[in-house]
Order: structure tokens, then C-alpha cells, then sequence
């Protein structure tokens, strides 16, 4: 439960900004302690000779500074990504705010702003910790460089492109693993055995649960566990989650549900359906008449072809975890390629009816998946390209532009549909 809270970005953006400024922040009760106890008088190179009057003025520029720049960033770059968020997609600012370099600035400038203030504070007439306020200066140079760095950052991010590759990526590393957790020669247990049903408590989405734990609680328990619904799925209060087969009390059937959380919102590191609907969004808003942005349409298709490669030869399977003692205690939703590829390619087909430019991008990526797909890859592959001609079909374009489409197609697929367009 604790780290689920913690993985959301909103909370993120929170903690780990916060935890680096208030360890940067309190280094001066550190530094000034040791200088009052070790090195009074050890330093006085011209660079640390500072009067009170020039310590006061020095630190409050570095603190002002700090906090100006604290805020003027993330004012400037919110205007920026409420702008991209309207072409690209909302959501992009949830990304945002979990990004590691956004946080890491917001640190850094938040806790230089508490370390000048601190220095400040602990600098008196009879006593000027030269060697802290040194710090105060180095603290300063690296905030500027990390500044810089932090603009060039939000230029990427707002990079439609980038954002089409970072979701790609890791749409990518999601479906690779499923793929490599998935067992297709596994045996899974008649329904029949699982007798006590894990229900949510209230309507959301199934968010992060711990597999590790449910694990080893079911073998300590001599339980499987039969998971239903997938990371992601949205489930009402009261839908079963889970089903429990064995001897299970109700506090480990308490303990189990806790284990399952129920979130409010979907987040982008749940699920690879999440991830391909960003993906489609974008696409969608790319191909709308408002934007009309079809080669930004296009990167989506493509990045669906590269990602759905990694499991164009995989077989729909359940995920098993298999115990130390080899017996089988967790059961997850099966794999589904069709639901997957028809997530990301019907709502694009739809858009695409009256694009033939599109329509042929589309077409290559299809190509693409099924030359490399195996038997259940290259099936439905033919009933999305079969479904695609009959579209363009419906939408009467002439035959010239059909058979261009057409010959994006590999030979086994350049029959699908019927062409009933004029000429």
C-alpha cells in the first residue's frame, strides 16, 4: 500500500523534491558545526574572507535567486506543456511530474534557497562560517548548470517525436515482460478449486500489486491465488479481483485484498494497454481536422509495428509464479494479442478511412508485423488489413489509390478486402 501511494507521480513530485532540498537545506547545521569546532581559523584564502555585510548580501542574492528561478521554471514549462498537452495529449503533464530531472531541479533550487536562508541565519557578527557560505556559491553554479539543463530537457519532452519514442520504449519493455512471465506450457487448476472471491471495496482501476508478497503469502498459507482482472482494468464496487483457492481465514483474505490496490486513476506504468491508448490519443488528435498532422500519425504507426515485434511470435498464455518448492501459487490474466493489437489499430483504421496517405503507412506497418509475426501474429494481421481495405472501400476512393495501398501489402495480404470503389 505504501509503495503503491508512492508510485504516483502526483506524490513523487512531492517527496523526492522535498527529500533533496531539506538534505541540502540542513547541511549548514553540519558544516557550520564543524567549522566552529574544527577550522575557526584554518582558512584564509583570500576567496573565504567575507565580512557579515558581504556574507548578508551574498547569501540573500543566492536565496532570491534561487527561489526566482524555482518559480519562473515551473510556471514557464507548465504554459509550455498545457500548449503541447492540447496538440499531443492531457496526460502529457502527468508525465511531467515524474520525470527524475524535474524533481532532481525542483531539489536543487528549492534546497539552495533553504541552505542560503539557514547560512543566514547562523551567520552573526563574531562568527561568518566562510567555508558554508562557499558552499552557498558552489550550490549556486550547479543550480544554473542544472537550470540549463532543465530547460533543454522540457524541449525535448514537449517534442512530439520524443514522446511518441519514450512511450514506444516503454511499451516495449511492458510487453517484453509479459512475454518473458507468461508460461504457455502451463497447466492452470479447474476454476472449480478456487472457493473464496477477493471483491474490490470501491470502483477504480486495478493498480499495482505486490506478486512477491501474494506469493509468499499464499505458500505460507499452502494458497493460489487467481488474479482476474489485469493491472489497469477498471472494476466496480463489489466485481471480483481475485479468487483464492485452499483453507483462508478472513484476515489473510484482508490481507490479500489490501495487497490489491484500487486506484482513482490509470497510470502509465501498469499495463501496456494504458501506454498503447496515450499512443492512439495522439494519433487520433494528429489525424483530427483540427491539427490534420498526419506524419505525426504515421510515428504512431510505426512505433506500434516496432513494439508489437517483440511479441509477434509469443503465444497467449497466463502468467504462473511457480514457488521455491516448484508449486504453483499466483495466476494472472493471460496475455491477449488480439485485444492488444485491436486496442491500437481500430480506433487508427477508423481515423484513417478517408487518408490514403495514412492508410498506406498503416498498411507498412501491418507488412511489417506480419513478416516477422508467427501463425497468431500473421492471422490477425490479415483481419486488420482485410478490415482496412474494406474502410478505404467504403469511403469510395478511387481504384488507382486502393492498389497503392494494396501494394504496401506482402503478396499473402494484398487480397484482403473487396474493392467496390469507382473508378
Amino acid at each position: 500500500m505504501i509503495l503503491s501511494t508512492f508510485r504516483k507521480p502526483f506524490v513523487v513530485l512531492l517527496t523526492v523534491p522535498a527529500s533533496i532540498a531539506l538534505g541540502i537545506g540542513l547541511l549548514p547545521l553540519v558544516t557550520v558545526f564543524l567549522e566552529r569546532q574544527f577550522a575557526r581559523d584554518a582558512f584564509s584564502p583570500f576567496v573565504l574572507q567575507f565580512s557579515v555585510e558581504s556574507a548578508h548580501t551574498l547569501l540573500s542574492v543566492v536565496a532570491t535567486g534561487a527561489m526566482t528561478a524555482l518559480s519562473l521554471a515551473y510556471s514557464l514549462v507548465l504554459v509550455v506543456f498545457t500548449l503541447a498537452a492540447g496538440n499531443i495529449g492531457p496526460r502529457l503533464l502527468q508525465r511531467f511530474t515524474s520525470e527524475l530531472v524535474n524533481q532532481i531541479t525542483a531539489g536543487i533550487l528549492g534546497g539552495t534557497f533553504l541552505y542560503a536562508i539557514l547560512t543566514l541565519l547562523m551567520t552573526q557578527p563574531n562568527f561568518v562560517p566562510k567555508i558554508t557560505i562557499f558552499g552557498a556559491v558552489l550550490l549556486a553554479i550547479i543550480s544554473v548548470l542544472q537550470l540549463i539543463y532543465f530547460v533543454r530537457h522540457v524541449s525535448q519532452s514537449v517534442s512530439v517525436d520524443d514522446e511518441i519514442a519514450q512511450i514506444t520504449k516503454r511499451i516495449t519493455k511492458q510487453l517484453n515482460d509479459l512475454q518473458r512471465t507468461s508460461n504457455p506450457d502451463g497447466k492452470t487448476p479447474a476454476r472449480s478449486k478456487f472457493k473464496h472471491d477477493i471483491c474490490a471495496q470501491k470502483a477504480g482501476y486495478v493498480g499495482w500489486f505486490d506478486e512477491d508478497y501474494l506469493t509468499e503469502i499464499a505458500k505460507k498459507h499452502d494458497l493460489m491465488i487467481w488474479v482476474e482482472v489485469s493491472s489497469g482494468g477498471f472494476v466496480l464496487a463489489g466485481q471480483n479481483v481475485a479468487q483464492v483457492a485452499g483453507d483462508a481465514d478472513d484476515d489473510v483474505l484482508e490481507s490479500i485484498r489490501k495487497h490489491i490496490t484500487i486506484e482513482n486513476a490509470r497510470s502509465e506504468d501498469r499495463s501496456p494497454e494504458f501506454s498503447i491508448n496515450l499512443l492512439v490519443e495522439i494519433a487520433l488528435r494528429a489525424l483530427s481536422p483540427g491539427i490534420n498532422d498526419t506524419y505525426t500519425a504515421l510515428a504512431v504507426a510505426n512505433s506500434f509495428s516496432n513494439a508489437f515485434a517483440e511479441i509477434a511470435e509469443a503465444d497467449t498464455a497466463p502468467i504462473l509464479t511457480i514457488d521455491d518448492d516448484g508449486d504453483l501459487r499466483l495466476i494472472l490474466p493471460a496475455m491477449s494479442m488480439e485485444e492488444l493489437l485491436g486496442q491500437a489499430f481500430h480506433p487508427i483504421r477508423l481515423a484513417t478511412a478517408g487518408n490514403i496517405l495514412m492508410a498506406q503507412g498503416f498498411a507498412r506497418a501491418l507488412a511489417r508485423l506480419y513478416v516477422v509475426g508467427g501463425k497468431e501474429m500473421r492471422k490477425l494481421v490479415k483481419e486488420h488489413a482485410g478490415l482496412l481495405m474494406q474502410s478505404l472501400e467504403a469511403s469510395d476512393h478511387f481504384d488507382h489509390d486502393l492498389q497503392r495501398v494494396r501494394a504496401c501489402f506482402p503478396e499473402a495480404l494484398k487480397s484482403s478486402g473487396k474493392n467496390t470503389a469507382k473508378s
